[in-house]
């Protein structure tokens, strides 16, 4: 089904001219008056779709068309998802003349109100030029709205479910990084929760009434969970067996005997009572949306519209979302240049970043009447605060922890007379005491430092930030990123606006034998010290296979360890080879 109607709205960079989308021959397409990096086509659908293909074309009768561009899409019009070929952002091949029409199906379909293309490369002997259509089918969706003191009771009918198996599925999306998304309780007091705690989701099952201890070591699945874009989770359980799978990563677990042949008589979603809440990790009820919420093919939320499933506190069936513009710094040339002009006696700044990087320059401005320059930047994966004046460093202190987490980490710095704070998190806070004025000169600069030093004014002697930013305040004040994209407030480069580019790529971990991974913003390492594994991802086994290997490479009578499957599962056992 073709997804473009008359009421289909349409976005972009300032264009020349625009006469349709689905343009028939002689009609022109889509060409802005700039042909930049910068330059975007938006479609505006009527309501969240089923995305299933992407056909472009040039310009009728010229010699403009893209020959690459990024998809993106999104539900808000704000923080905007890259389409992912084969779990990394890949840009499409596009067109090779005006005329012929490029299409492509993607491989996973994607749900979203809007859609946005993105030229990275245009014909050299022409502009950028553009005729698109999308494809694709209605998408049914059902959502509640849950604001962290509300959840749905769903008590089961054991008649009406499939002896010996339970599915639950659904989808929910979140700012926040912790919360109680779900919480199952059987006839004797079992119960199985699946909470979101710091971005991650953990299962877990904790013996009923009575009992001491947990059934099973929770379960941990998926990373990044709180970047306001729609994950699916299943529940599957098979007498005891148990399919637990975040977005496209499954684990399998077998339950207790005592669980096994258990019937759920009662599921908490979005959160629990106040007791329940005690044991879970999160301490806190789930604040977000979840949609097409399912146990065993009944609709819960269809449930409780009908007042069929209680309804604790405000749940709203909409999808009501905050809008936070992120901006990604993603290469080594990327920095946003902002005015930052003292009309007090203090200045503060604030933000928040993410990264998995230990350094990187924050930020940096050069203060007034010559009085030197000062950096804000991580080192060691902590912020460090430095002032320099010619060459020499005359303020030096630092804050925070582990700050290249993956997490988002709120930095707030307050300069007055004769004082500098530096806090992190509302919790780890620095001060220093400066004998002269701390004001910025004029400008403040994120993340780097413009190629043109001796222009800007601005030196960058660290590393750049590679990471995530959102919520820039100067003086309290929001800074509209929607108006620096458009050219209207400060000054930017190689940046990626209106999302958030990290990417997890130790979840899961691609380290094998219990191999430890660690990342940074572009690449993984693993660690496979006292695995009895080599490699990049720990996948050679460092001993021999049998004795008799040994024995070839002239060891005499010992205890050796052996590897009888190499790089298979079956771990090395020490065992004791006679070569007489």
């Amino acid at each position: 089904q073709l997804l473009f109607s008359p009421n289909t709205s349409l976005s972009g960079g300032s264009y020349e001219a625009f006469i349709c989308v689905l343009c028939p021959a002689g009609a022109g397409g889509w060409s802005p008056l700039d042909s930049n990096k910068y330059q975007w086509l938006e479609i505006k659908l009527e309501q969240r779709t089923e995305i299933t293909a992407i056909a472009t074309q040039g310009r009728y009768g010229s010699s403009d068309w893209v020959t690459r561009y990024l998809l993106m899409f999104s539900d808000t019009g704000h923080n905007w998802r890259p389409y992912r070929q084969e779990d990394s952002i890949g840009a499409f091949s596009g067109n090779s003349n005006a005329d012929s029409v490029v299409m492509y199906k993607l491989q996973q379909p994607v749900i979203a109100r809007y859609v946005r293309i993105l030229p990275l490369d245009w014909n050299p002997n022409g502009r950028i030029g553009l005729r698109l259509e999308a494809y694709g089918c209605q998408y049914k969706s059902d959502v509640a709205g849950f604001d962290g003191n509300a959840h749905l009771l769903f008590r089961p009918d054991p008649s009406a479910s499939p002896a010996g198996r339970d599915v639950l599925s659904m989808n929910f999306k979140t700012l926040l990084n912790s919360g109680m998304l779900v919480h199952m309780e059987d006839h004797s007091g079992h119960t199985l929760s699946l909470e979101l705690f710091r971005g991650k989701l953990l299962l877990q099952l904790r013996k009923g009434r009575g009992s001491l201890g947990d059934f099973h070591p929770f379960v941990s699945l998926g990373s990044l969970l709180d970047d306001q874009h729609w994950h699916h989770i299943s529940l599957e359980r098979i007498r005891g067996l148990v399919n637990f799978t975040v977005d496209k990563n499954t684990q399998q677990f077998q339950l207790p005997e005592s669980w096994s042949h258990s019937e759920i008589n009662e599921i908490s979603f979005g959160g629990t009572s106040a007791a329940g809440l005690q044991k879970s990790h999160s301490r806190r009820n789930f604040h977000g949306c979840l949609e097409n919420v399912l146990y065993n093919d009944i609709s819960v939320i269809n449930g409780a519209k009908e007042q069929q499933v209680s309804i604790t506190g405000n749940v709203s069936f909409t999808c009501s979302e905050s809008i936070d513009v992120p901006v990604t710094f993603a290469s080594p040339g990327s920095f946003l240049a902002l005015p930052l002009v003292s009309s007090g006696e203090s200045v503060s700044v604030a933000l928040q970043f993410r990264t998995w990087n230990k350094a990187g320059l924050l930020m940096t401005f050069d203060l007034q009447h010559n009085a030197g320059t000062l950096w804000l930047y991580l080192s060691e994966a902590r912020a460090r605060l430095q002032i320099q004046k010619s060459g020499r460093i005359i303020t030096d202190i630092t804050a925070g922890a582990s700050l290249n987490d993956g997490q988002w980490h709120l930095l707030e710095l307050v300069v007055g007379r004769g004082r500098l704070a530096v806090t992190l998190d509302k919790s780890d806070s620095s001060t220093a005491s400066t004998s002269f004025p701390v004001a910025p000169d004029s400008q403040l600069f994120l993340g780097g430092c413009p190629n043109t030093e001796i222009s800007s004014g601005c030196r960058n002697p660290f590393s750049v930030f590679q990471g995530c930013m959102r919520l820039i305040r100067t003086d309290g004040a929001l800074v509209d990123l929607i108006r620096v994209q458009q050219m209207l407030f400060g000054n930017f480069s190689d940046l990626q606006m209106d999302m958030c580019g990290i990417v997890d790529r130790c979840s899961p971990s691609r380290c094998e034998h219990g191999g430890r991974c660690s990342q940074s913003w572009s690449t993984f390492h693993c660690n496979c010290s006292a695995t009895g594994y080599s490699g990049a991802t720990c996948h050679s086994s460092i001993y021999e296979a049998s004795c008799e290997a040994y024995k070839h490479k002239g060891n005499t009578s010992g205890f050796y360890y052996i590897d009888v499957d190499g790089s298979g599962p079956i771990k090395p056992q020490l065992i004791y080879c006679n070569m007489s």
